[in-house]
């Protein structure tokens, strides 16, 4: 027994004509009468007395249609529930972040979501990458923002931006004044600083840098970018950050890469059963609203994958 068999009962019964209800079901004659046959061997009884014209229902035939018309009405309730749900924003919902994106990212975007949606709460933490997507298959939170792609079989990944990573190096670095830097000069440099391992920016340095050495007499590692920025303007050296670290205040010498530029592809993603496609249209909106519209202009660059 099917949704659609009981529809074709009542509109067999609402217009008493085969022709006429398969028009109205916007299928062909056999089609209804070949499903309401099956209907009525299923069920063991006769819905309509066909020797009638028009059709009439039997005593039996009465009481079905009445109890599918039921059905159908607490389907459509049902649907409509469902479909309410699914667009209303209101509640509690978990959403990770990786440092290297949240620190520069959620501030910006904080203030319009809260006055816009003032009935969903977020409850917001850092998180590294590999500890995000293991948290997704758990279902332990709902959203994430990190680094793409992942190639998980059990995420569903939403682009957001591009977004260009940018030389910071020491004032002194180089002596020429230099405009852009390209990949190939990075490798041949010396003394660059990076964040402490687990984070995805670190292994996409690396990939943009290859194995390059620190040959100061203090190594430092950290889980903070403006930590980095901070070594560099007191201590030398250089290091590699996404562009949105970049403030008009910094003392450090900011050079963008030369065409192709590097970049990192950054995204919403959540588990593949995740279903306020709503929240994520809002999250969309408002992210892209507030990042820097040179991001989605991008035509040429290298993504920089950490997996």
């Amino acid at each position: 027994m099917t949704l659609q068999q009981l529809q074709y009962v009542i509109a067999l019964d609402t217009y008493r004509h085969f022709v006429t209800a398969a028009e109205k079901c916007f299928v062909t004659q056999p089609t209804i009468t070949i499903q309401v046959k099956k209907l009525e061997e299923e069920i063991g009884f006769l819905i309509f007395d066909k020797s009638k014209f028009p059709l009439k229902p039997t005593d039996l035939g009465e009481v079905f249609i009445l109890k599918s018309k039921e059905i159908l009405r607490e389907v459509s309730e049902l649907k409509n529930m469902v479909n309410i749900e699914l667009e209303n924003l209101e509640g509690e919902y978990r959403m990770a972040v990786i440092p290297t994106i949240s620190s520069y990212l959620i501030p910006l975007i904080s203030g319009s979501i809260s006055k816009k949606y003032p009935n969903t709460i977020l409850k917001i933490e850092e998180m590294e990458s590999d500890h995000i997507i293991k948290a997704l298959q758990k279902k332990e939170i709902d959203i994430g923002i990190l680094v793409t792609p992942l190639n998980e079989p059990f995420i569903r990944e939403t682009k957001l931006y591009n977004e260009p990573f940018i030389f910071y190096g020491h004032k002194d670095f180089f002596n020429t004044e230099k405009q852009t830097i390209s990949i190939e000069e990075i490798e041949h440099l010396k003394n660059i600083w990076l964040l402490e391992k687990g984070h995805c920016f670190r292994n996409q340095v690396l990939n943009i840098c290859g194995q390059l050495e620190n040959t100061k007499n203090i190594q430092f590692k950290s889980g903070s970018i403006e930590a980095l920025k901070k070594m560099v303007d007191n201590y030398g050296g250089f290091t590699l950050v996404p562009e949105m670290a970049i403030h008009s205040t910094d003392l450090g010498l900011v050079i963008p890469f030369s065409e192709p530029k590097p970049i990192r592809e950054v995204s919403l993603v959540t588990h593949h059963t995740f279903s306020k496609d709503v929240l994520l249209d809002a999250l969309r909106v408002e992210i892209l609203e507030h990042t820097p519209k040179a991001f989605e202009k991008n035509e040429r660059f290298i993504k920089i994958n950490w997996r």
